[in-house]
């Protein structure tokens, strides 16, 4: 596929920039992105310039609050009601609650509640990501789209019963309990430590699926 090459490597910048936490300067991020210093100041110069990047005190690169209007604009394509529902679908599971999205071949996360008062909890980092079709979440979320032969006999099961569980796929110990937004191509669900009673919490997931849908 034909690229903006300048454009590309602006964003790539930018991802760098931000999973570096304030931690990289120019030179660094001219080395790690395989880019002659010169091209790397007039990236960030064209990003600082734009108000999405800024120099702190130790001359390192970091996001400036602009980037919220991003997140913002790309908010209001999720449930108003999201983050109250996880915070509630928590409570009521004593687990973590996860909501997750579908973009390309992978599965994202978009929201997260642990208000469960578990002695463990498993907290989910906003923009992580994994394949579609592991773990219940990927399941749940490649059970929304239309059969396709390359599907697993997972995806299948979880089409059929209309929802997902594993274990350990993502974590050792860990297990995960989802269930599919199909035409928002979302999923919400539940993730514990050790195990997870389906009989017993199944019905507040499903709950919470109906709400968003």
């Amino acid at each position: 596929m034909e690229t903006l090459q300048t454009l590309e490597r602006g964003m790539h910048a930018l991802e760098l920039i931000a999973k570096k936490h304030g931690q990289i300067n120019v030179a660094q991020l001219a080395e790690q992105l395989g880019i002659n210093r010169t091209i790397a100041y007039r990236i960030t110069r064209t990003l600082s310039h734009l108000g999405y990047i800024k120099s702190n005190e130790q001359q390192h690169l970091e996001l400036s609050s602009k980037v919220i209007d991003l997140y913002q604009c790309f908010e209001r394509t999720i449930p108003a009601s999201a983050q109250q529902v996880l915070n509630e679908l928590s409570m009521q599971t004593q687990a973590s609650a996860c909501l997750v999205i579908a973009e390309g071949s992978d599965c994202v996360v978009i929201k997260t509640a642990s208000a469960g008062a578990t002695y463990l909890k498993i907290n989910y980092e906003l923009g992580s990501r994994h394949a579609l079709g592991l773990a219940a979440s990927g399941i749940a979320l490649a059970s929304t789209f239309p059969s396709q032969e390359q599907d697993s006999a997972a995806v299948h099961t979880a089409r059929q019963l209309g929802y997902a569980y594993s274990e350990g796929a993502l974590q050792a110990g860990v297990v995960g309990l989802f269930v599919p937004i199909t035409h928002r191509h979302m999923a919400i669900g539940i993730t514990n430590i050790g195990d997870i009673d389906k009989d017993k919490v199944l019905h507040a997931v499903l709950d919470a699926a109906r709400t968003l849908s």
